[in-house]
């Protein structure tokens, strides 16, 4: 879906659209929507730049962090975009220095700006950094690779500091 900047007043103009399960590409080998997707919120146009408030809320199937069960997270995020385009963008492009509040501007192109890939951005920008499947998940066997929470694994877990495995490998050689 498009906003035509073109139509958009200073006032602004809502927008809403559902996207169906498999609409929208995360482009993320541990992330996928498995619901649908649903955006709202409002349009403005402001002199050279164009703001897009509203929010976003849609279920995300990710990967535990530690044993790679997969988890259906809920999103539900709240958003706050300026855009200014591309022309305008390149004609004030000189040697400045960059201000906190550049990190909050995006750039359009052409009369349109994609909601699609607005969407996406706020969906990645909300999942959690850090998930797991459980507090108290036991993870992966790093040496065969078992899952730990679901059976038993007969790898021995001997742990050596790295600091003293010179001295055991002296200790093994007598």
């Amino acid at each position: 879906m498009h906003i035509e900047v073109e139509n958009l007043t200073e006032t602004g103009r809502p927008f809403a659209h559902i996207y169906g399960a498999g609409a929208l590409d995360l482009a993320d080998d541990c992330a996928r929507l498995t619901g649908e997707t649903r955006i709202s919120g409002r349009a403005s146009r402001q002199r050279e730049g164009v703001t897009l408030q509203g929010e976003i809320t849609t279920t995300v199937e990710i990967n535990c962090d530690r044993c790679l069960t997969p988890i259906s997270v809920p999103v539900e995020a709240a958003f706050d975009v300026n855009y200014v385009a591309a022309e305008a963008d390149a004609a004030t492009e000189e040697a400045t220095e960059l201000q906190p509040e550049d990190l909050s501007v995006s750039v359009y192109e052409g009369d349109a700006i994609d909601l699609d890939e607005l969407a996406r951005e706020q969906v990645l920008l909300a999942l959690p950094v850090r998930l797991l499947c459980r507090e108290e998940c036991k993870g992966l066997c790093p040496n065969c690779g078992a899952e730990r929470n679901t059976q038993p694994c007969a790898c021995e877990d001997r742990e050596v500091d790295p600091r003293w495995a010179a001295l055991a490998t002296l200790k093994d050689r007598e």
